[in-house]
């Protein structure tokens, strides 16, 4: 009983702890965005090391790119430190531990799709790749402090109110659109697509839809992609607007992908200049957060049983 009531003692701290690592984690994507916009992801031609040493001469691209490295290993290092933390305490082993392992899979992964970016030159799987699955481990991290630091039952956060089927359908809806858009935000970005259509809404002499091929192709999915999104996140949030439990995340993801579509409409009509092109991914990888604490929200709640009534009325958690 005393090594439960520890583990529950060491519950909120390590959850807190969880939620810093994650928005170093948004930090580092942040940076990584910054490596790219400034055509720095080859000013170390090497990898692991950068010019064959472990702290390279540096100038600005230089320093872009080592310091990049170094901020993900801090996080590499952080993680494991959490894990650890994490997996030594039963109780918090057992809410947490399969997601952690999850985790760390992803961050091996997320480890050599980063050399790999390096060693084939950015190309275009491999850069999109790994812009995928930071956002995911930066997910999971999120995921993680909210598993750690919130209670351990559904009746203990919510009441166990059920989530109505329709809001259920149009968040995983929205939470497929926005992996998709993801990806051909990585597509356009590795190809130099950002540029293929000079104006909006229309692309190139005015034309709305002129060809679905080659890179004004991969910027006009990009474009119906945001759409899509926008519609959905505009459709979740008046899902949940009657529901206390939704309403927050669910404005907030409407909120971002509204900014993100007016952020991507600025940075064409004044050609990608370097600090709106860093805003638009820095956004994306906020809409990703937002999308997984809204979808955390959700599965809190039970499917509503046939013929039930489903509320949620219960007050505000994390």
């Amino acid at each position: 009983m005393g090594r439960m009531n520890a583990d529950a003692d060491a519950a909120p701290a390590l959850g807190k702890a969880f939620f810093g690592l994650a928005a170093v984690t948004y930090g580092l994507l942040v940076f990584g965005a910054s490596v790219r916009v400034h055509g720095a992801g080859l000013s170390c031609p090497d990898w692991p090391l950068c010019f064959g040493e472990l702290i390279p001469t540096l100038n600005f691209e230089v320093f872009l790119e080592w310091g990049h490295r170094v901020l993900a290993s801090a996080v590499s290092l952080g993680f494991l430190v959490l894990g650890v933390a994490v997996l030594r305490r039963p109780a918090l082993r057992a809410r947490a531990g399969g997601l952690l392992l999850g985790a760390a899979l992803v961050l091996a992964t997320q480890v050599v799709l980063g050399g790999l970016t390096v060693l084939h030159l950015l190309a275009d799987w491999s850069v999109t790749l790994h812009l995928l699955t930071g956002n995911l481990f930066c997910a999971l991290l999120l995921l993680a402090g909210l598993k750690i630091h919130g209670p351990a039952k559904v009746e203990v956060a919510f009441g166990g109110a059920a989530v109505p089927p329709a809001v259920r359908v149009v968040s995983w809806l929205l939470a497929g659109a926005l992996v998709v858009q993801m990806m051909l935000g990585g597509l356009v970005s590795s190809n130099y697509a950002g540029l293929a259509c000079t104006e909006w809404p229309t692309c190139n002499g005015g034309v709305w839809f002129p060809v679905f091929d080659g890179i004004v192709g991969l910027q006009i999915f990009h474009r119906l992609g945001a759409y899509t999104l926008l519609a959905l996140s505009t459709a979740f949030w008046v899902a949940t607007r009657g529901l206390p439990a939704l309403r927050r995340p669910a404005a907030l993801v409407f909120g971002l992908v509204l900014l993100q579509a007016a952020i991507g409409v600025t940075n064409v009509l004044l050609a990608m200049p370097v600090e709106i092109a860093i805003a638009h991914s820095a956004v994306a990888d906020l809409i990703v957060l937002g999308t997984t604490w809204a979808l955390w929200r959700v599965a809190q709640h039970p499917i509503p049983a046939p013929g039930a009534v489903p509320t949620l009325s219960a007050p505000e958690h994390a």
